[in-house]
């Protein structure tokens, strides 16, 4: 009898806890769209003057500045170095990575 009151009362303390440890399990959020497409941008470090071409706005002489220009820290070093200006780094920086 005695053992049954202590399990009985071990659970309504443990129950809290369980609730939570559920929850989280399914509160885990789904990867991103931001995360997925992490691993289809161009890393600045290791494209190709052919691959740096394909972004809109890269022409040949940016690329070749670019691969000359290594190694880089952020995409914000391109136009920090002024390889490339603001206006067309900012609508292809989500494409662009340093890794």
């Amino acid at each position: 009898m005695i053992r049954n009151v202590l399990l009985a009362a071990a659970l309504l303390f443990a129950a809290p806890a369980l609730a939570e440890t559920q929850s989280a399990k399914h509160a885990t959020p789904e990867p991103s769209a931001k995360m997925a497409t992490e691993a289809q941008r161009l890393d600045l470090n290791a494209a190709t003057i052919e691959q740096l071409m394909s972004v809109k706005g890269f022409n040949k002489t940016i690329a070749e500045a670019i691969v000359k220009g290594r190694p880089f820290k952020s995409v914000d070093d391109l136009s920090a170095r002024k390889i490339v200006s603001g206006s067309v780094l900012t609508p292809v920086k989500d494409q662009l990575i340093v890794r």
